[in-house]
């Protein structure tokens, strides 16, 4: 019996060394935020997640701790039942064993003995009900303590000294980081097209492509040469929205339902309205028959228009 004692307190010492080490391991994986100038307390303080492992292990260990000691009184129990000879040696050191677990208990929880509980009974009656006067726990009131001190140490690293980021400081970082990887994956990505990023396509096989989608959608209201109808012309250098690829894909994309235009970005992938806008702008300088009147201002791409008042200057010159 007590070899499977000794076996069972040795497991549950392996158990709690292994927890132990998991977390030690885990604290290692866990990437830490550079320290600044005034920090002293690591990181790992203010991660609430230790204290509830902690916490854990604790009541891991009083539980194997009370196993063992129910395993042990039981096998003295069935040694005595059996009226072994050896159940005195046992007895003894049941006694001492006991006496040193009632003073472990009595720390740790300062209870007061059944039979001197009239000395902390309170005078005060509820139907019958008394209240003791017992202590509060010691583990409770360092529990208390420990909250005190990380509220203090929190104050300090968070709003005192700055070394700690605060949660709108952590958004607005998180924010930029988002902003940075966006415009990183806009510069790197060809199939992530938006406005912004929107260039004019000469593959031949997406225009064509592009093609089918204008015949399959856009015949109806802008003609099958781009001369307007229902929807206004466009072969002509007037916009109503703007022209350039950009404008157009603006267009396309977020449509105009105040004139009837629908939104095509649930239906066309930013790449296909890429081509589309390509594919329309193929209709400029064309002359298709009965075309609709102009409608809008004109356009002119800005760097066009820059270079004609460069030449205009140069003229006047």
């Amino acid at each position: 019996m007590n070899n499977r004692i000794n076996k069972l307190k040795y497991f549950a010492l392996v158990a709690c060394l292994n927890a132990f080490a998991a977390i030690a391991s885990a604290q290692e994986a866990t990437p830490v935020n550079q320290p600044g100038p005034l920090t002293k307390v690591p990181d790992a303080f203010f991660e609430s997640t230790n204290y509830l492992w902690i916490f854990i292990l604790f009541i891991v260990l009083a539980v194997m701790m009370t196993l063992s000691r129910a395993i042990k009184v039981l096998g003295h129990e069935i040694i005595k039942k059996n009226d072994q000879p050896e159940y005195k040696q046992h007895e003894v050191k049941e006694q001492k064993v006991t006496s040193a677990w009632t003073r472990l208990m009595k720390m740790m929880t300062r209870s007061v003995p059944v039979e001197q509980e009239a000395d902390v009974m309170l005078d005060h009656n509820y139907d019958g009900i008394r209240e003791l006067d017992n202590k509060l726990p010691p583990w409770w009131v360092w529990g208390f303590y420990l909250t005190i001190v990380f509220a203090f140490v929190y104050l300090i690293h968070y709003h005192v000294s700055g070394t700690g980021s605060l949660q709108i400081e952590e958004y607005n970082n998180s924010m930029l980081l988002a902003k940075a990887e966006k415009e990183n994956r806009i510069k790197n990505d060809e199939n992530f097209v938006t406005e912004a990023n929107v260039k004019i396509v000469s593959d031949q096989m997406a225009l064509n492509e592009a093609q089918g989608i204008y015949v399959k959608n856009c015949v109806a209201c802008h003609g099958d040469a781009g001369q307007g109808g229902v929807g206004p012309n466009l072969a002509d250098q007037f916009w109503i929205h703007g022209g350039g690829v950009k404008n157009i894909f603006k267009v396309i994309s977020e449509g105009v339902p105040s004139k009837g235009m629908i939104s095509w970005k649930s239906q066309l992938a930013p790449k296909q309205i890429q081509a589309l806008s390509s594919y329309i702008l193929t209709f400029q300088g064309t002359n298709p028959h009965d075309p609709k009147e102009p409608q809008g201002e004109k356009w002119e791409e800005p760097e066009v228009a820059q270079t004609s008042d460069s030449t205009q200057q140069a003229k006047l010159n």
